[in-house]
């Protein structure tokens, strides 16, 4: 969905300029991850009306009509735009969801698990942008052939289906074999983590965990609190749940010896999550939770050591300590 760009929605900071937020239209280069069972409309209005880019995961939406209600009650909720998600592996009507992205002007289209050149050629024609989310270079190169426009490069600390590439090592590794932009995903819930991901070369992260424990994530109080109190080495990955790789909580899992069908009851109580619970700790409104990442991002960079000599060595003006754009 298009909208217009406000400049410093977060409390009043400038904007983070980089491929992300001018191909997105928005200020700051954070994405809300589009989770299943998690993601839905109040959550993604939440983070772009914080200047992120919120998006929605068109699988929790089983039937086109479903989806199509969701699209108009996010553009009701906020008038600045939001992304999806395409699941597209057979377990979902993912053509069917692309229908009702590109009906109602979804310009953001991420794409998880299969091939996005089924999805490029419509994308484009409707003058959306496709980002594919891949966990090392096989899967790059096949995104790139298809003529995506950037990926995400989904690392082991992820939440959700990941891969086994730590993202300082992935995010480097797959803008240098492409060339094309590239999104940090995986272990990317603070300002500083934010920054890191921009130093690598990525154009912005998506934020997953941290949003869990938001007041606008449909998560049961029982997992929020897991969320909360979990540490990193809680989290195990497995592909039991979903015959994908992907990280969980592993309390929750216990018990779970094959795949569930994408309707079963028991989703529940089964708590995906990242490596990032190590710094969530506080439930907040999502739209907090983005401005705390920029405020903090503003404030690291500010610090950063050597900073100073960096910038007179490029002619520029030294630091005060207060945060620039």
């Amino acid at each position: 969905m298009g909208g217009q760009n406000l400049a410093g929605p977060g409390g009043g900071l400038p904007p983070i300029p980089t491929w992300l937020t001018e191909r997105a239209g928005v200020d700051y280069p954070v994405i809300g991850a589009p989770m299943f069972k998690i993601t839905y409309e109040e959550l993604a209005a939440a983070v772009s009306e914080a200047g992120g880019l919120g998006c929605l995961a068109t699988t929790n939406y089983p039937t086109q009509e479903s989806l199509d209600e969701a699209l108009e009650r996010v553009r009701r909720l906020t008038r600045r735009p939001v992304g999806a998600n395409l699941h597209l592996s057979e377990k979902f009507p993912w053509r069917e969801s692309l229908r009702a992205c590109l009906r109602q002007e979804v310009k953001i289209i991420i794409t998880s698990l299969g091939n996005p050149a089924r999805v490029v050629e419509e994308v484009h024609a409707k003058g959306g942008t496709v980002l594919a989310c891949v966990i090392n270079l096989r899967q790059a190169r096949t995104a790139a052939q298809a003529g995506v426009d950037g990926l995400i490069a989904v690392g082991s600390g992820a939440g959700g289906h990941g891969g086994h590439i730590s993202t300082m090592v992935l995010v480097p590794y797959l803008a240098r074999e492409t060339g094309l932009p590239v999104i940090a995903a995986g272990g990317v819930a603070t300002g500083s983590q934010l920054a890191a991901a921009l130093a690598l070369g990525a154009c912005g992260a998506v934020v997953g965990t941290r949003l869990i424990a938001s007041t606008e994530a449909v998560a049961s109080p029982a997992y929020k609190r897991a969320v909360l109190e979990a540490s990193p080495e809680d989290i195990v990955c497995t592909d039991r749940v979903t015959g994908n790789p992907a990280n969980w909580i592993a309390s929750s899992i216990q018990g779970v010896e094959r795949p569930l069908a994408a309707d079963s009851p028991a989703w529940k109580d089964l708590w995906s999550a990242g490596q990032s619970v190590a710094q969530t700790r506080e439930i907040k409104g999502a739209k907090n939770i983005v401005e705390e990442i920029v405020e903090e991002y503003y404030r690291v960079v500010a610090r950063l050591p050597g900073l100073d000599r960096a910038r007179e060595g490029a002619g520029q003006p030294a630091s005060t300590g207060e945060a620039r754009g």
